[in-house]
């Protein structure tokens, strides 16, 4: 079973669109110990560790659908899993490289906030997945 209370958020900026903003509180709701920074900068020095796992997010990144990633996630066990969001620029390639995945959503391109929105409705849904919750219907 995947625990919100092992996954955080790490995203440059702050969300400045208020129906952004009010969708991932609806997703906040449901999993109250999910932790999302908003930061001026990625400091991979606290984030790494031997029980961190680094996931930023990239348009060339690796691709999953739900089930695949509701399924990485839980071969992470007990690991804490840091996600990382970058500014309209994207993440620099330094901390792509020092990541353990480099994550794509879609092979689309989304703006850097609905990205956030989008990746926390696929952490519920992973949750939802792996808890046999009936959200996602296949």
């Amino acid at each position: 079973m995947i625990q919100s209370n092992r996954l955080a958020i790490y995203a440059i900026g702050k969300i400045k669109k208020l129906w952004i903003r009010d969708g991932i509180n609806q997703y906040k709701k449901r999993m109250p110990e999910l932790i999302i920074n908003e930061l001026k900068a990625f400091n991979l020095n606290n984030l790494r560790s031997n029980n961190n796992i680094i996931i930023c997010l990239s348009e060339e990144g690796k691709q999953f659908n739900s089930v695949e990633l509701s399924s990485l996630l839980l071969n992470f066990k007990n690991k804490k899993i840091n996600f990382l969001i970058g500014d309209t620029d994207g993440v620099s390639s330094d901390i792509k490289e020092k990541s353990d995945l480099v994550l794509s959503l879609s092979p689309l391109t989304f703006p850097h906030e609905l990205a956030r929105l989008i990746l926390i409705e696929q952490i519920y849904r992973a949750i939802s997945l792996s808890n046999n919750s009936p959200y996602h219907r296949s």
